[in-house]
């Protein structure tokens, strides 16, 4: 028997396997043949710092500023004072199960839970795994969430075109129309050997490729849920997308799926420690990310709430009113706090 099963070798599930081996017995539950499949931007701030040591392996690009484009000619020049990492995600999530002791199972969808008094029997379409704790680390349309009827708020679409262009800019750009895409924003990211054109919200390739005018390029897409779901069970904890706990500005989950692999890896260690699994002790998890990221992520549904609200006459006058303040000064990840 294991200690922890996790379900998903994404990202998340990767790095909390990282803290958590030290003490416990983990494997990671990996549905596809691979490491490093999920369709991503991988535009991560300076933060990453935090949690890992940057590699320039799987760093394509840097950029240190952003040009915000608005209705009616109006733009914002966002300036970093350190870089922000455009990080190649495939290269990144192997990066990340390469630092691993424990093991990565791939081919293994998981198809049921059966929660038993003393551990939980985790059934896959190859085998039968019992673990005394599972994680669901499985994304947007995670299996773990699902078994427990949670949903987030939203699923929307995260499409991606890469043309072979060599792009060396510092910048990135983004571009809000309301009138074409009422809930997101359109973008620019340059790679170094490539370019990404990409779009986040209610919309599909026809109208990315018509907004940027491009035809040759590689389609990427990625479900992206927005608004967190209940993440602590019996036995169970939801980390990163599976919880929903991405900046609902954005979609952007690898730092707040980080910050709360970090607070389940101190919440388990107390569990374990005390033997206690109930859905009461381990509600302490919610308890401290929403501590940590609640406030950041209430303002933004708030804002994303209020975007699909406004026209693009409405959206230039909160421009011009945001634009007084020195925007340079805000955190991409905690804008509002």
């Amino acid at each position: 028997m294991h200690d922890i099963v996790i379900v998903g070798g994404g990202a998340v599930g990767l790095f909390s396997a990282s803290l958590l081996e030290r003490k416990f017995n983990v494997i990671v539950l990996e549905k596809k043949g691979n490491i490093g499949h999920k369709p991503c931007s991988g535009l991560i701030s300076s933060n990453l710092k935090k949690f890992i040591h940057i590699k320039e392996d799987f760093v394509d690009h840097k950029v240190k500023r952003a040009v915000v484009h608005f209705p009616f000619n109006k733009s914002i020049e966002l300036k970093k004072h350190e870089h922000v990492y455009v990080v190649n995600r495939k290269k990144f999530d192997r990066f990340l199960a390469s630092r691993l002791g424990s093991e990565v199972r791939l081919h293994s969808k998981v198809s049921s839970l059966k929660f038993e008094s003393e551990f939980v029997k985790v059934s896959t379409t190859r085998e039968i795994f019992k673990s005394r704790v599972i994680l669901g680390c499985d994304g947007a349309n995670s299996f773990v969430r699902r078994f427990f009827n949670e949903k987030p708020k939203e699923i929307v679409n995260g499409l991606i075109a890469t043309t072979e262009e060599k792009n060396y800019e510092d910048f990135v750009e983004i571009w809000f129309d309301l009138d074409i895409l009422s809930d997101g924003f359109f973008w620019k990211i340059p790679r170094g050997e490539t370019t990404e054109y990409g779009a986040i919200g209610s919309v599909n390739f026809e109208i990315l490729e018509k907004f940027f005018g491009i035809k040759n390029h590689k389609k990427e897409a990625a479900p992206i849920p927005i608004g967190p779901v209940k993440s602590y069970f019996n036995r169970t904890l939801l980390i990163g997308d599976a919880a929903g706990t991405t900046k609902p500005w954005s979609g952007g989950g690898v730092i707040y799926g980080f910050t709360c692999a970090e607070i389940a890896s101190r919440i388990l260690d107390e569990a374990f420690r005390k033997n206690n699994f109930t859905e009461n002790f381990l509600k302490r998890y919610e308890t401290e990310w929403r501590k940590k990221l609640g406030k950041n992520i209430g303002f933004g549904m708030l804002f994303r709430e209020m975007l699909k609200e406004m026209s693009n006459k409405e959206l230039s006058g909160l421009v011009e009113k945001i634009s007084k303040n020195n925007l340079n000064k805000f955190d991409m990840d905690f804008p509002f706090f």
